[in-house]
């Protein structure tokens, strides 16, 4: 039978029945919802009592080399689709606090009421990876020595020594010896990595942190702030809550702060 075969036996006996009973050709396309030329085919065959389907004369897709080759082809697409999704979805962890920090900015959009042409602020987060502990703040360009402000913020905010700081190949971040915040690193003694070019979600949970910000406390219906400070100050609560309070399912239900406690209380366990 013919892949695109619009009409099977029975209904090619239905319709001749009823062109019989009176039927115009207009009105048998209609109903069967084909062409008035294939409606004349129909009926032509039936006055030979011929009401069977013709197979397909496009042998290519009769023979079994087709169907095995397009079955081999669906089967790598989709061993290629599972592949890129597993790898998204693999999660690594470190095993203590500081022992990678990740770094991100996103640009904010104007608040309501402002003009599209005023200046664009930006949020600067760093997240830790293995307690997810936050530090966020709003500065008003993502140069380097922005950058370098965020990241002595981030230092003081941090209650444990931070070893590397893992970001993206922004020119925020990169660049020679005499870069902001390539001399803040060195001067502290924290060593620099950066995610592989055009693989952004390597940095998948500075990523992630963004996009709750932006959810979470910043688009969420109805909030609208009174100025630029009100939007920072509401930042500085939303941090401090989602460090010790917000439940966070990768953590199995904890907040930041509850892990890094429990973190502490193993290592004094072993120690004694």
């Amino acid at each position: 039978m013919h892949k695109n075969t619009k009409l099977l036996p029975r209904m090619r006996q239905e319709l001749y029945r009823r062109w019989i009973d009176g039927d115009t050709i207009a009105e048998l396309a209609d109903h069967f919802r084909i062409s008035r030329a294939t409606a004349y085919r129909v009926v032509k065959k039936a006055r030979m009592g011929v009401f069977t389907n013709l197979p397909s004369m496009n042998h290519r897709y009769r023979r079994i080399e087709y169907g095995l080759k397009h079955l081999s082809r669906t089967e790598k697409a989709l061993a290629k689709k599972l592949a890129r999704r597993e790898h998204r979805l693999k999660r690594y962890e470190k095993a203590e606090p500081g022992e990678m920090v990740h770094f991100d900015t996103k640009k904010l959009p104007v608040m309501y009421g402002e003009s599209v042409r005023a200046p664009r602020e930006w949020l600067f987060v760093g997240i830790d990876d293995f307690s997810r502990m936050l530090v966020a703040d709003i500065l008003p360009d993502k140069t380097g020595y922005s950058s370098a402000i965020f990241l002595e913020e981030t230092i003081h905010a941090m209650p444990f020594r931070i070893e590397k700081a893992f970001s993206d190949n922004g020119s925020e971040y990169k660049g020679r010896a005499d870069h902001p915040f390539v001399q803040g690193l060195a001067r502290h003694g924290i060593s620099q990595s950066f995610t592989k070019p055009r693989h952004p979600y390597t940095n998948g949970k500075a990523e992630r942190v963004i996009k709750t910000i932006m959810t979470e406390c910043f688009s969420k219906s109805g909030r609208t702030f009174a100025s630029r400070e009100h939007r920072r100050r509401f930042l500085c609560a939303f941090v401090n809550w989602y460090n010790q309070v917000r439940p966070h399912e990768s953590l199995g239900g904890v907040p930041p702060l509850q892990r890094i406690k429990a973190f502490l209380a193993r290592v004094q366990k072993f120690e004694k």
